[in-house]
C-alpha cells in the first residue's frame, strides 16, 4: 500500500514507517564525511515530506529511482521542526502504482475517447493514417500520461493530451467560423497534435529528464525524423518539412520564429489556451493581487510564457 505522507508527518522521531511512495524530486550529493547520499522529497499533489538514502542503501535506490514509485521502509527523523524520512531498506514497487494514484489530473479515459472521436470524424483518411501512426504504441501511453508543462499551464498527469485537445476544440471554432482557413485544415490539426509532442521525451511525470535541455521543440523534431520514410511515402517532403516547421516555430520566439503559416495559427492557438490557463491557474491558486475593489487580478498581463 501507500505509505500515508499526512500522517507520518504527525509522527515523531525514531517512529518506523513503511510503503510505496512517489519520487516527487531527488538528487545526489556527497556528505561531509566523503560518501554519496541521496535527497529529495516524496509525496503527492498537496504534500511533500524530505527523504535521504545513505549510502549502504544508495546502489539499491538509484535501480528504481527512475521508475518513480518505489517501496521504502524508514525511519522519522525531525531537525528544526521539520519531519523527514531516512530510508532504511528499498524494494521495487510491486502493486503497480502509477504516478496517477499520487498526483491529480486529467482523466486519461475520457480524454483517450474525445481525442479518438475527434480524429475519426475531423481529420481527412490521409491525415488520420499518419495521427494514428505516430500516436500509437508506447508514444500513445506517453502522450495520454504526461504533463503538459512543469508547472505552467495543465501542469498535472494527462495535461499534455488536454491542453492538445482543447487546442483541437478552439481550431474547429476557428475554421467553422471562418472558411478561409479549410485549405490549411489538415496540416493545422496535424501540427497541433504534433507540436509539443516532444514533451514526452523532455519531461517524465513533469519533471525534466537527461537531455531535456535542448527543449521540447527539438525532441519533437526527432520524433518526426524517426518516421520520416512514412511520411515522404504517403505525403512528400514538402509536407514532411511543414510539419517540422510548426514544431520548431511554435513559440515563435528568437531564431526559432514560426516561418510558415501553419507553423504560426498553431503558435497563437497554443497561446490561447496556454496563457488563460496559466492565467486561470494563478488564480486558483490564491497567488493573485487584489485591486482596491477588491477584485482578483495578476501582474503580468503583457507577459508571454512559452512552455
Amino acid at each position: 500500500m501507500k505509505l500515508n505522507i499526512k500522517d507520518s508527518l504527525d509522527l515523531n522521531k525514531g517512529a518506523k514507517v513503511s510503503g510505496v511512495v512517489y519520487l516527487k524530486s531527488f538528487n545526489y550529493k556527497t556528505g561531509s564525511n566523503g560518501k554519496p547520499f541521496a535527497s529529495g522529497n516524496i509525496g503527492d499533489q498537496e504534500l511533500s515530506m524530505g527523504f535521504k538514502v545513505w549510502s549502504d542503501n544508495l546502489d539499491r535506490f538509484k535501480e528504481f529511482a527512475d521508475k518513480k514509485m518505489i517501496k521504502i521502509e524508514g525511519t522519522i527523523d525531525t531537525w528544526n521542526g521539520t519531519v523527514s524520512v531516512v530510508v532504511d531498506k528499498i524494494d521495487e514497487d510491486m502493486f503497480g502504482y502509477s504516478p496517477s494514484d499520487f498526483l491529480l489530473g486529467h482523466d486519461r479515459h475520457k480524454l483517450e475517447i474525445a481525442f479518438d472521436e475527434f480524429v475519426n470524424t475531423v481529420l481527412s483518411p490521409k491525415a488520420k493514417s499518419l495521427v494514428n501512426y505516430v500516436i500509437a504504441g508506447d508514444i500513445r501511453d506517453r502522450f495520454f500520461t504526461e504533463f503538459a508543462a512543469k508547472g505552467m499551464h495543465d501542469a498535472c498527469p494527462s495535461g499534455l493530451a488536454n491542453h492538445t485537445l482543447k487546442m483541437m476544440h478552439l481550431t474547429r471554432t476557428m475554421v467553422e467560423n471562418d472558411n478561409r482557413l479549410n485549405q490549411y485544415v489538415d496540416i493545422i490539426y496535424v501540427g497541433i497534435i504534433f507540436h509539443d509532442l516532444g514533451k514526452i521525451r523532455e519531461l517524465y511525470m513533469g519533471e525534466y529528464v537527461k537531455n531535456s535541455f535542448i527543449s521540447h521543440l527539438e525532441l519533437g523534431c526527432e520524433i518526426l525524423y524517426e518516421r520520416k520514410d512514412f511520411i515522404y511515402a504517403n505525403f512528400d517532403e514538402d509536407y514532411f518539412y511543414r510539419l517540422l516547421s510548426i514544431i520548431r516555430g511554435h513559440h515563435h520566439v528568437y531564431e526559432q520564429k514560426a516561418k510558415t503559416i501553419y507553423a504560426y495559427i498553431v503558435h497563437l492557438i497554443d497561446m490561447v489556451d496556454s496563457q488563460v490557463t496559466r492565467l486561470m491557474d494563478t488564480l486558483d491558486s490564491l497567488q493573485y493581487n487584489e485591486t482596491s475593489s477588491g477584485e482578483k487580478t495578476v501582474g503580468h498581463h503583457d507577459e508571454f510564457f512559452y512552455y
